[in-house]
């Protein structure tokens, strides 16, 4: 059984020399991200043995909340032109309920 909410976790190693400003660009995004009505939680993390690696760790109040969430333009334009301009790796997407 689960509460409803839903925790996405994902990460990504950055290109070289995009380390600080993948950091900005994150810190930014997690403080627009926290304001919106279905985010419960939303943590930018940064590896302490590779700098260059970043985790990103969300809760919502539901599937719905972070779908709604990802049609966001600011979402869209991270998802299909940032990252791939950003990173050099991303792991895949994986999902969560909080027992």
């Amino acid at each position: 059984m689960n509460n409803g909410n839903y925790t996405v976790m994902i990460a990504g190693i950055a290109k070289s020399g995009m380390e600080d400003y993948v950091k900005r660009f994150l810190k930014q995004l997690m403080e627009h991200s926290r304001k919106d009505t279905g985010c419960i939680i939303y943590n930018i993390h940064q590896s302490i043995e590779n700098p260059s690696e970043f985790m990103v760790y969300m809760q919502w109040k539901s599937k719905e909340a972070f779908e709604q969430h990802n049609l966001m333009p600011e979402m869209q334009e991270f998802k299909h032109k940032l990252v791939k301009e950003m990173f050099e790796e991303q792991s895949p997407k994986t999902y969560w309920h909080l027992l």
